[in-house]
């Protein structure tokens, strides 16, 4: 195990080489608006629902234009630099601020070019300036439990997004979403309480969280995805980095229901204070009112398990304490107002 998480850490190490190097000044959005996101609105004393995340852009429907919407600066960061929520340090409000998004994308730009045009945005607009830095830091591990795993390997074991050219979520950044239907308050809901969504496409995961003061309720599921994936997903879910030592290769249809650490989701989403739940580890519980007009959503047919029960109790996956050597990316200075458009 030791030798398994051992390659996990160098894995982020090396993933974070070129962080430092100067990015190419010509590639840039034809035009980007930044503006600071509007607060959620109350509705009889609830919160109304927010889009939380991005869309469009090279290997979307809509290759021409990047949505980001209520995006914090920690999540734009790490976008550009391909890192996970807990390899970036600065300013507390990183995870407070607000900010909506738009780009033109330039014809022809990959993905890589579009990280590329994120960070010469963060130093233009935010004059953003950061150093590198490693540390030894507590993580969870996440590793394969005392009776082996109970995932089902997927029946096609290739990459469905090399063929589709549709980016993975295996980071555990937001990525483009399905529309949301177009009368929330009369969302079709499913047998186990949760409402139907669409499925996502095969080797992403379609991740519904839903959350009321009365409870608390995550679901996760996909087909043909990767255990590296399912760790940057529920990457948000935990209180320190998370780090994949099941040397699982294979590819699996996954689903998950468990207990949201609300408190940690909230913080790691800068919606702090926005939503609440149960007590960290707590139970499940009913979901939020859809709406006037609409019928109460999530009422769970069962009592969901905190997120380390659900992992051993549904897929056969165990979290352990460890420490390992993580590479962060310091922000020095940046700017909490960007330059105008």
């Amino acid at each position: 195990m030791l030798r398994n998480l051992t390659t996990a850490g160098l894995a982020i190490v090396a993933a974070s080489a070129a962080w430092g190097q100067t990015p190419d000044p010509s590639l840039t959005f034809e035009v980007a608006t930044i503006k600071p996101s509007a607060p959620p609105a109350s509705m009889d004393g609830r919160k109304t629902m927010i889009r939380v995340g991005s869309q469009g852009g090279p290997g979307s429907s809509d290759p021409g234009q990047l949505t980001y919407s209520f995006a914090t600066l920690r999540m734009l960061v790490t976008q550009a630099y391909s890192l996970k929520n807990y390899q970036v340090t600065g300013p507390e409000w990183l995870d407070s601020e607000h900010f909506d998004v738009v780009a033109k994308v330039p014809k022809g730009a990959t993905k890589d070019d579009v990280k590329i045009m994120l960070r010469n945005l963060l130093k233009e607009r935010f004059h953003m300036a950061f150093h590198n830095e490693k540390k030894d830091l507590p993580v969870y591990a996440l590793v394969v439990a005392k009776n082996g795993p109970k995932m089902k390997e997927s029946a096609d074991q290739s990459d469905p997004n090399e063929k589709a050219a549709v980016p993975a979520t295996g980071d555990g950044a937001p990525t483009s979403a399905p529309p949301p239907p177009a009368d929330p308050g009369r969302m079709k809901m499913g047998s186990d309480g949760m409402p139907v969504m669409p499925s996502a496409r095969p080797g992403n995961l379609s991740n519904m969280v839903m959350m009321s003061p009365a409870g608390a309720r995550a679901k996760l599921t996909g087909t043909q995805v990767t255990v590296t994936q399912l760790v940057g997903n529920l990457s948000n879910q935990v209180d320190r980095p998370l780090i994949d030592a099941t040397n699982l290769t294979k590819r699996y249809d996954i689903t998950l229901d468990f207990a949201p650490d609300v408190s940690t989701m909230n913080a790691k989403m800068g919606m702090s204070g926005m939503m609440a739940g149960p007590p960290p580890g707590g139970g499940g519980g009913r979901g939020p009112d859809a709406g006037p007009g609409g019928p109460p959503l999530g009422e769970p047919q069962v009592d969901s398990a905190s997120l380390p029960a659900a992992l051993q109790e549904q897929l056969g996956l165990k979290l352990e304490q460890r420490k390992a050597p993580v590479e962060l990316l310091v922000v020095d200075k940046v700017d909490k107002a960007p330059t105008e458009n």
